[in-house]
């Protein structure tokens, strides 16, 4: 097997980690960290339902997911807030059975997102797109027909990080807050919670021409996707930038044939996660359309069968990829992800 691991990538996952500030005006810190304390001291058991009549966050999940029972802290929201939220931890996904980055030119691999002159978009890893990219100046091909794996910065590879054993803590407010502005998702910034498996919903992945949004960085590597849309970050933690139970709807839609999604269970509507801002999530469709009066951030108010009493929600974006919305309307955490 390749080695899925690289020293100096993972002190670019650290950097990234600490970069990650959200995008509104509130001068919020990073939303990310690796340390342990989240939240505050003041700690409730989580109870059954909402104010407004809705339920409670945590009920939406798999209640065997949790490593710990959720409960609720006070914690501050990135525009000032002080108020409470809901923790909840989980086990990192290490499910997957790919495939990512192939090993020869030869070889079928996962997807990945290229934006390089030539042949740019999101792809199945193969001949076309290697070529593609010893077109554009990247040397990932060596003389035998074998890819690049795992390189330096500035290096051309494919990445496919390991993932560790690890639990992820999430900071999610009880009563979300609308923002005046929405808050805009940039590279690798957390968005969401999957329901599905607890994991990360992520914007989207680096560039391949521009690198991680860190100083100095340098272009020249793929990060390579499973079928489903996810994979393992330098730091160890599994991560989406697709909601996993619609890929294979994404995969059809640009006419991907090679790999399918088989590890998750696939559906086009339905509940699929919640933003960071505590806002669920839908999959794209509503009795097989494509919901109307959608916002910049792709969502409305309005009642679901999730919520009789009526919320604002997003919807995943129809036959994109990446397919979650590009902004968000409420306030999050500071510190919305802690992982140990």
């Amino acid at each position: 097997m390749p080695d899925r691991s690289s020293p100096l990538l993972l002190l670019v996952s650290s950097l990234l980690l600490l970069s990650s500030a959200c995008g509104d005006s509130s001068g919020a810190e990073a939303d990310t960290t690796t340390g342990s304390e989240t939240g505050s001291e003041t700690e409730t058991e989580t109870e059954t339902g909402s104010a407004d009549g809705n339920p409670s966050l945590p009920e939406f999940f798999d209640q065997d997911l949790f490593t710990v029972s959720p409960t609720v802290v006070d914690c501050e929201l990135d525009n000032g807030s002080n108020t409470q939220c809901y923790q909840i931890s989980f086990s990192n996904y290490q499910d997957s059975s790919g495939p990512f980055c192939p090993e020869t030119i030869d070889d079928i691999g996962g997807v990945g997102v290229y934006d390089g002159p030539t042949n740019p978009g999101f792809q199945v890893l193969k001949d076309t797109l290697w070529n593609a990219m010893e077109a554009d100046g990247y040397d990932i091909v060596d003389d035998e027909g074998n890819i690049a794996m795992n390189g330096m910065p500035g290096d051309s590879s494919c990445l496919n990080m390991a993932t560790m054993d690890l639990t992820l803590t999430f900071l999610i407010p009880v009563d979300p807050e609308l923002l005046d502005t929405p808050n805009e998702i940039e590279i690798v910034e957390l968005y969401g919670v999957s329901l599905i498996d607890g994991m990360p919903l992520t914007g989207h992945p680096p560039s391949v021409v521009d690198g991680p949004p860190i100083p100095g960085a340098a272009g020249g590597n793929i990060p390579s996707l499973d079928p489903c849309g996810g994979h393992g970050d330098p730091a160890g933690y599994w991560h989406w930038h697709l909601t996993a139970e619609n890929s294979q709807s994404v995969l059809d839609a640009f006419d991907i044939t090679e790999v399918s999604c088989t590890d998750i269970p696939q559906k086009t509507e339905g509940l699929v996660g919640f933003a960071k801002d505590g806002y669920p999530i839908y999959s794209p469709l509503v009795d097989g359309t494509v919901p109307d009066d959608l916002d910049a951030c792709n969502g409305k108010f309005g009642v679901t069968e999730d919520f009789p009493d009526g919320i604002y929600h997003y919807y995943a974006v129809h036959e994109e990829a990446p397919n979650l919305p590009t902004c968000i309307m409420g306030a999050s955490a500071l510190m919305t992800l802690s992982i140990e």
